[in-house]
């Protein structure tokens, strides 16, 4: 379902906002995906009512009215539980909405609920959830990705229309392509992120799923722009130019052996450029440099700031608490022991490991060296070409619970989505074939994201 066909169905008669949104409750309980922790079931039912009435009114359908959003668990909804998907924060009831929330709720857009992901979004499977994993709707056998999974996995299984997630390294786009959606990252701070449980600050952005792109740009324009409250949030200039494919200049990434591309996705990627080829559009082969090591530079610096950010929840500002304990460092000891995961426990364990006094110049301040090497890249390309393309992962999805117990699994599959965070600037997720795994990442210069998204929208038309 897209919003244009759910608004056909309004405005026909065919169903009413009410039974469409009891219909998707009734879903969700009986497809048992574990897509969301926590249901908004009475205020959204309630919401669905005060519309009817005012369809009753106008027929005049336009923007959000009574679409159904998912929101990621680490993005604050107030009286609305938040736990980020951690036994810390099981109990948590946010006392404000995050700027996002609050944009939305001014909209006649319905919150179904509350997806399920990675503790504190560290992961790349869903499997570190205290709530236990995701199911992928797409194939029941494979991990659905992460850390956004319950987000991407809700508009796969037509359980909302539109979802909020969060993204460090790729965790809106790895899910979106492992689930077989529409997958936005836009430029960091573009979306506020007030209100979001940060992971990693510098690299963090609130992404968007959806079925295409023109529902990604709905949502989006509805709520983007600067808040007062968030330093780090920008406006962006609006963009009303048509899009002529073949005036564009579009750089492909080379996929070097070393980068070890599934041949799936290498033969997927390899069409759809040909399709954009034939359009005779102005295509250059590129390569970027150290992208080799993209994944370690990644690890070191989010790591480094995870541990930073993790440290608020003590039991003492944020987060459930021990009732027993000897000392101070007994409560704190303790506090993390008994309430957070393995991934959790072993990010902060590096993070303090590339920051300690013996090895922040030889990890911290090298990583750092590199991201400033990527930045710049990217800037001299974006002085000549519009878009960047690569295929959005290398790997397909492994199989439900082989990433449990592989530490680095979250790791290994988003070099392309790492290059984006690390040097800021928007891209889009979008399926390569109808019903076959491998996704297009279209990448955009910084604060273009408008611009981005109607290039999104016509290669959307040529590659699906």
């Amino acid at each position: 379902m897209d919003i244009k066909s759910l608004h056909e169905k309004y405005s026909n008669g065919e169903m009413s906002v009410y039974s469409y949104i009891e219909s998707l409750f009734n879903k969700i309980e009986k497809d048992n995906y574990n897509t969301f922790i926590t249901l908004n079931k009475e205020n959204a039912l309630e919401k669905a009512k005060e519309l009817d009435e005012k369809l009753k009114s106008s027929k005049e359908i336009s923007g959000l009215f009574g679409v159904p959003v998912a929101v990621k668990d680490n993005i604050l909804t107030k009286d609305l539980r938040t736990t980020a998907a951690s036994k810390s924060l099981e109990n948590f009831i946010p006392m404000y909405d995050a700027k996002i929330i609050e944009r939305l709720k001014n909209t006649d857009a319905i919150i179904v609920g509350k997806t399920n992901m990675d503790e504190f979004a560290m992961g790349g499977s869903s499997e570190t959830s205290y709530f236990g994993p995701t199911i992928n709707p797409f194939d029941n056998a494979l991990t659905p990705g992460g850390s956004s999974s319950g987000s991407a996995a809700s508009i796969a299984a037509e359980e909302a229309v539109l979802a909020f997630g969060s993204d460090t390294g790729g965790s809106v786009r790895n899910p979106a392509d492992f689930c077989n959606v529409v997958g936005f990252a836009p430029t960091y701070g573009a979306l506020p992120r007030m209100g979001s449980i940060s992971m990693s600050n510098s690299f963090d952005r609130i992404g968007i799923n959806a079925n295409n792109v023109n529902d990604v740009r709905e949502l989006f324009n509805a709520t983007r722009g600067k808040c007062d409250t968030d330093f780090t949030s920008i406006d962006l200039e609006d963009f009303d130019e048509d899009i002529d494919l073949s005036k564009l200049n579009v750089a492909v990434i080379n996929l070097k052996d070393e980068y070890k591309v599934s041949p799936q996705i290498k033969e997927l990627f390899e069409e759809s450029i040909q399709k954009i080829k034939e359009l005779n559009v102005n295509i250059e082969y590129i390569d970027i440099d150290h992208l080799d090591v993209i994944g370690e530079v990644y690890t070191v610096i989010m790591c480094v700031e995870v541990e930073s950010n993790i440290a608020k929840i003590d039991g003492l500002r944020y987060g459930q608490s021990v009732v027993e304990y000897d000392s101070t460092d007994d409560f704190y000891i303790k506090n993390r022991t008994q309430f957070f995961g393995e991934e959790v426990k072993r990010r902060i364990v590096l993070g303090n490991f590339f920051a300690s006094k013996d090895n922040e110049q030889k990890y911290y301040k090298q990583a750092m060296k590199l991201r400033w090497a990527y930045k710049n890249q990217i800037d001299e390309l974006f002085k000549k070409y519009d878009i960047i393309l690569s295929p959005t992962t290398i790997a397909l999805p492994r199989k439900a619970g082989e990433s449990k117990n592989d530490a680095s699994s979250s790791f290994d599959v988003g070099i392309f989505n790492y290059l984006t965070n690390l040097t800021n600037v928007p891209s889009i997720s979008i399926p390569m074939e109808k019903g076959k795994l491998g996704s297009l990442q279209i990448m955009g210069n910084r604060e273009e994201d408008m611009k981005l998204l109607k290039i999104a929208e016509e290669i959307e038309g040529v590659i699906r």
